[in-house]
């Protein structure tokens, strides 16, 4: 984009707190209205799928050059793990989300967060991505279409179709597997081939069950969220888990993450086992792709007019307001009652007297 003249990433931690960020946005903006969507943006309103703790500048930002440069009537921000579950048609589910650097676990109860059983760990797609690369570079090698010739496997050529390898040849192993699955050929381009010994296809995922230093494993900080959480609310809980993100795709992660989690709350050695033994743990399969779930969920909700006027800011309210959004982990009543919606149902009639007299002396007989 111009004048950087080159490519910008909107996440870029360099702009988050800087006067460029609102020029980017703009510009991204801008393309999605008039190269992709092709719509006028006064005519519609716009619904953000954001992360559950986006920062508030980055949020304020946004609205303002949907507000100011797009005229934009209404804006709504959800969570994207809160529309992950509308998907389902459900408002309580223990939601572990899967991202590049880190995975959240947040527990929704009759769609209000928990955020007091917030858990975070390290142990995400990276860690996979990191684990079948080091398993292809020690036994993993490249053939020559064109000479036949073999060669140990080279990070250059693999980086760039990584993902895909993933994707398309690799599964998680469960614990009682005990058969290695078959070596495979993945074309790099026409003139090289991959071979993938079968050690490194089911050993892509071990890295999210193990404990860290100082960091917690993928079943542990499932535990830890459940463990956070009011004791009437942790049946529902664990009988409702939604895994969203790409690596959520892979066959197998669920069922090898409640064995784990079994194991880990069945074990009395384990601290898990007084509280969380005698819950029983049970997947839901979104109906899309789980790393897609939460734009199907924003869908679905964007369908109900009242649902999204209800959380929208419209233009005039965000000036009012300073041109600030209010944070929803504020206390401040003053935030939230300027967004209270003005309520349109009638009143109902008063009752007659004559009723309101023949009540009250029935009360006074008893």
């Amino acid at each position: 984009m111009k004048p950087y003249g080159a490519l910008q990433d909107v996440w870029d931690p360099k702009y988050l707190h800087r006067e460029e960020l609102y020029l980017i946005l703009s510009r991204f903006l801008q393309n999605i209205y008039l190269k992709y969507l092709m719509v006028p943006s006064k005519d519609y309103r716009v619904l953000v799928v954001e992360p559950l703790l986006s920062p508030s500048h980055f949020r304020n930002t946004l609205a303002r050059a949907l507000f100011n440069h797009f005229s934009v009537p209404h804006v709504a921000f959800m969570p994207s793990p809160l529309l992950g579950t509308f998907s389902l048609g459900r408002q309580t589910a223990l939601v572990v989300d899967i991202g590049w650097l880190e995975t959240t676990v947040i527990p929704l109860y009759e769609g209000v967060p928990i955020m007091s059983a917030w858990q975070s760990t390290s142990c995400a797609a990276k860690t996979v991505h990191n684990t079948v690369m080091e398993c292809l570079i020690e036994t993993g090698a490249i053939t020559d279409t064109h000479t036949q010739e073999q060669n140990p496997a080279v990070k250059e050529l693999i980086q760039g179709s990584l993902e895909d390898i993933i994707v398309s040849t690799c599964a998680v192993r469960s614990m009682d597997c005990d058969r290695t699955p078959p070596e495979v050929s993945f074309p790099l381009s026409q003139q090289y081939t991959l071979c993938l010994p079968g050690p490194a296809r089911d050993a892509c995922a071990e890295g999210l069950f193990e404990e860290g230093e100082g960091d917690l494993s993928l079943p542990s900080a499932v535990l830890e969220s459940l463990l956070k959480c009011p004791c009437d609310c942790r049946r529902d809980l664990s009988e409702n888990v939604l895994v969203l993100g790409g690596i959520a795709s892979l066959p197998g992660l669920n069922y090898r993450l409640k064995q784990e989690l079994e194991r880990l709350a069945g074990d009395k050695n384990e601290r898990f086992s007084a509280k969380l033994g005698a819950l029983q743990f049970k997947f839901h399969q979104p109906p899309a792709h789980p790393s897609t779930a939460a734009w199907l969920g924003g869908s679905i909700f964007g369908t109900s007019e009242v649902a999204v006027l209800e959380r929208a800011v419209s233009k005039e309210k965000f000036r009012e307001m300073n041109q600030r959004l209010p944070d929803w982990t504020s206390c401040d009543p003053e935030q939230h009652e300027q967004l209270r919606p003005v309520p349109t149902r009638k009143l109902l009639p008063a009752a007659p007297s004559s009723l309101y007299k023949s009540t009250t002396k029935t009360q006074s007989a008893h």
